[in-house]
């Protein structure tokens, strides 16, 4: 008796299916809701590197950043966020970034300093995507307290590269950004 209540316990541990990521990551981070994709795309924007084959970041380019309503004067920069169907990976604000720097993508997006991609397939989305194109358009960007070239951290299980980004400022190499409306 003891050995079949074994194998129905070790049966139904081997269903197969997909791999649940939790909602609420447990180091504070925030997770993407694929459904709230907006596009899809073939490739990525001109002007986006692709970074570990996983996603597209605006490094040939610095991005326009605009004051919002939110005190002490902090800049928004409107930016989509293109991600390889499927892909998993998290955007991560480095340590000397935090409370200067904030990414969100989503609908509506969460002010965060670790965003994590759990390998999106969205399907009965409310914009339309296309099967056949191998990117996800995600609405989002960046908030920064000034214009400035930031960092951002993608990793993928153990690899990790960092990104610099110029948020209503260049960083050395891009072109400057167009001016604040």
């Amino acid at each position: 008796m003891a050995a079949a209540g074994l194998l129905v316990i070790a049966a139904s541990a081997c269903v197969s299916g997909t791999a649940q990521v939790s909602s609420s990551p447990s180091d504070g981070g925030t997770l993407l809701a694929c459904q709230d994709v907006i596009g899809s795309e073939a490739v990525p924007a001109a002007g986006d590197a692709i970074v570990l084959d996983r996603v597209a970041l605006p490094t040939a380019r610095a991005l326009q950043a605009n004051r919002t309503g939110y005190p002490g004067g902090r800049r928004f920069a409107k930016d989509g966020l293109f991600i390889r169907r499927g892909a998993s990976f998290d955007l991560i604000v480095p340590d000397d970034w935090r409370g200067r720097l904030s990414i969100n993508w989503g609908s509506p997006g969460t002010a965060t300093d670790h965003l994590r991609v759990p390998g999106c397939r969205p399907t009965r989305t409310v914009n339309p995507i296309h099967e056949q194109d191998a990117w996800l358009v995600y609405a989002g960007g960046y908030t920064v307290s000034e214009p400035a070239c930031v960092s951002l951290v993608v990793k993928a299980g153990q690899t990790e590269q960092t990104v610099r980004i110029g948020v209503g400022a260049a960083c050395p190499g891009q072109a400057e950004p167009p001016p604040p409306v």
